[in-house]
């Protein structure tokens, strides 16, 4: 008995709730916010994938960089001998 109670209830809260003047803007304001909310975490998410992919391309080049140096040290040394 109390379950067709209650759905009475919420839908009559719900429509009244509906009829506010200024609630079905700020329904679509908040479905507009929560679009750009997950337009960002996307954004985020592929930025991040982005950045390892740099960080691990900028880590072979420091090696490579290194090795370079190193066999530069050896020539240097062997010129000045």
């Amino acid at each position: 008995m109390a379950d067709p109670l209650i759905a009475n209830v919420t839908s009559g809260l719900i429509g009244s709730i509906a009829n506010i003047p200024g609630v079905s803007t700020l329904v679509k304001i908040s479905q507009a916010v929560g679009i750009v909310i997950l337009i960002y975490f996307i954004f985020l998410i592929i930025r991040a994938i982005t950045q390892i992919n740099t960080s691990r391309r900028f880590k072979k080049l420091v090696k490579s960089v290194e090795e370079i140096n190193k066999k530069l040290d050896v020539l240097i040394d062997k010129k000045k001998k």
